[in-house]
């Protein structure tokens, strides 16, 4: 997994940037509304706190605009050529179910946050039993959450049926879900900390690498297998006129 991801990353590397790059532009109006709502979170209390950042993280990163890399992605993976006017094509086609899936993760993310607050306030171990329940489901639905794009672009399903799909991988699979949802919190940090990261490849890069994940999963079901890869090696990285170099080096 870890090989095919760095190939694949390093054969498509113009290619992350330019699409994250794409993703960061028509992004914008979602990455405002996340900063609104996370800023208004972290200025009321503990609870709004938690409540602003789930929701600022499903403003920014599960939005319409995501179809973008993930679609890119998802065909670099199985070797298809994409280009500017299919990715327009395709974002068009699953706006609209891409919206509903983000409201619909953002509506139960925020009715879990509030019942978990509620529950709080109970006195003794039962509160805090049902407390804890909220916190898990909250977890459920976000390991849910990161298979719902995905499933869209690559199974064309309606937003009930991705839904579905999505929650059942997310059960069948609970530890590469489990993984899926470090590594998209690791891919989340690295952004923050250099800022730069958000539109230099970062979210496109995880998601070659959960699209990666997911079709060896999605072979499960469907009976499809790898292409079978070609011997490489870290040689291929050293620019070919770096050789032509040093033979000419060598003559004299």
């Amino acid at each position: 997994m870890a090989r095919r991801f760095f190939w694949l990353f390093y054969d498509h590397l113009g290619g992350v940037v330019l699409y994250n790059l794409l993703w960061s532009l028509i992004n914008i109006p979602y990455a405002f509304v996340g900063y609104l709502v996370l800023q208004a979170g972290l200025s009321a209390g503990t609870w709004p706190s938690l409540g602003g950042i789930v929701l600022a993280l499903i403003a920014t990163f599960f939005s319409p605009p995501a179809l973008v890399v993930y679609w890119v992605s998802a065909s670099w993976v199985r070797r298809r050529e994409v280009d500017l006017r299919g990715t327009w094509l395709l974002f068009k086609s699953q706006f609209v179910r891409a919206q509903l899936l983000q409201l619909i993760l953002a509506v139960v993310s925020a009715a879990l946050i509030l019942n978990a607050a509620f529950y709080v306030d109970f006195s003794g171990l039962f509160g805090l039993f049902l407390a804890a329940l909220m916190g898990w489901l909250l977890v459920a639905t976000g390991a849910i959450g990161l298979y719902c794009l995905p499933v869209l672009v690559t199974q064309d399903a309606g937003v009930w049926q991705t839904l579905r799909q999505s929650t059942l991988l997310a059960v069948t699979h609970p530890g590469g879900s489990l993984m899926g949802g470090i590594f998209f919190l690791l891919f989340i940090a690295l952004g923050a900390v250099s800022g730069i990261g958000f539109f230099c490849g970062l979210f496109a890069a995880w998601s070659l690498w959960f699209n990666a994940y997911l079709r060896g999963v999605l072979m499960e079901y469907t009976g499809e297998s790898w292409e079978e890869d070609e011997e490489r090696s870290l040689r291929e990285m050293i620019p070919s006129h770096c050789s032509k170099m040093n033979n000419v080096e060598q003559h004299q």
